[in-house]
């Protein structure tokens, strides 16, 4: 029961956003593996669910001025790489649920988004959980 309570509060956290899923996991006493799949599993999900509420949660984040720099981050990267360059930032400098809300309302076509955001949220988890990790064991000692 407490395996399953720590790994559903990584997956929780990592639905936020991956850089709070993997330390979240690993403070909690989960190995870095569970920890980073637990992470990545989250992120995944929670792109999936705003994909699914996309035109409510796009409207409700152009509303938003505080929002401004990650927004006009994003149009950058959308009108230069597209589908692939937002998604290949995206877990590393805004966020993949909000790059997945801002790139389907500049008109990103929901599956190549969905493929490309889930394997950038592997590969991005695989290296956060490696650096996670090692900067835990440095202060371990």
């Amino acid at each position: 029961m407490d395996l399953l309570l720590k790994l559903i509060s990584a997956v929780a956290f990592g639905a936020v956003d991956l850089w709070l899923g993997i330390p979240a996991g690993l403070i909690a006493g989960l190995p870095p593996v569970a920890s980073g799949a637990a992470a990545v599993t989250g992120a995944i999900i929670g792109v999936v669910l705003v994909s699914w509420a996309g035109e409510w949660l796009r409207r409700w984040v152009y509303d938003r001025r505080w929002l401004d720099r990650r927004r006009q981050r994003i149009e950058r990267v959308w009108k230069r790489y597209g589908v692939i360059g937002v998604s290949l930032q995206a877990p590393m400098l805004t966020g993949a649920p909000l790059a997945t809300i801002l790139a389907l309302a500049l008109g990103a076509p929901t599956r190549p988004l969905l493929f490309w955001m889930t394997l950038s949220l592997v590969l991005w988890g695989a290296v956060l959980t490696g650096a996670v990790a090692l900067g835990f064991s440095v202060f371990d000692r």
